[in-house]
């Protein structure tokens, strides 16, 4: 004899779990690819206070860099020059200027190449050369 307990489930056609998850899961998936497009185009293209232009990823280049120095006492000016060439036409290379034998920081000098592929200047050397010399090394480059 049956009891009235299995009368009481709801077996209305279309009220299965199996839809509201289905509904659940396609709203998470809906959900997550505007969070994912949204987090790309914020990486592809420069928002309002960005800086420059768009940040496409890492910019391939070539860059040489050569620094004489003359001295006079215990003050110095380093001449840097040096040439860049990749695949955007614009760079800000951060040169270094380095004492050979302590590695002690002699100066910092930042060109903005716009148009060219070769940038240069002159520049205080911040400390005393040593009698090894000094060497020059592209420290950045944006």
């Amino acid at each position: 004899m049956p009891t009235h307990e299995w009368t009481l489930a709801d077996d209305r056609p279309g009220m299965d779990g199996s839809r509201k998850r289905r509904k659940a899961f396609i709203a998470v998936l809906v959900l997550s690819g505007a969070i994912a497009l949204l987090v790309a185009l914020r990486l592809l293209v420069p928002g309002p206070f960005a800086q420059g232009g768009p940040k496409l990823g890492h910019r391939t280049y070539n860059a040489k860099v050569d620094c004489q120095v003359k001295t006079s006492g215990d003050s110095g000016t380093v001449t840097i020059g040096g040439t860049i060439s990749g695949d955007s036409p614009h760079f800000t290379v951060t040169v270094e200027v380095l004492d050979t034998a302590t590695k002690q920081r002699l100066a910092v000098q930042t060109f903005e190449v716009r148009g060219t592929t070769t940038f240069g200047g002159t520049t205080p050397a911040q400390a005393p050369v040593g009698p090894a010399g000094i060497e020059c090394r592209i420290a950045k480059v944006v």
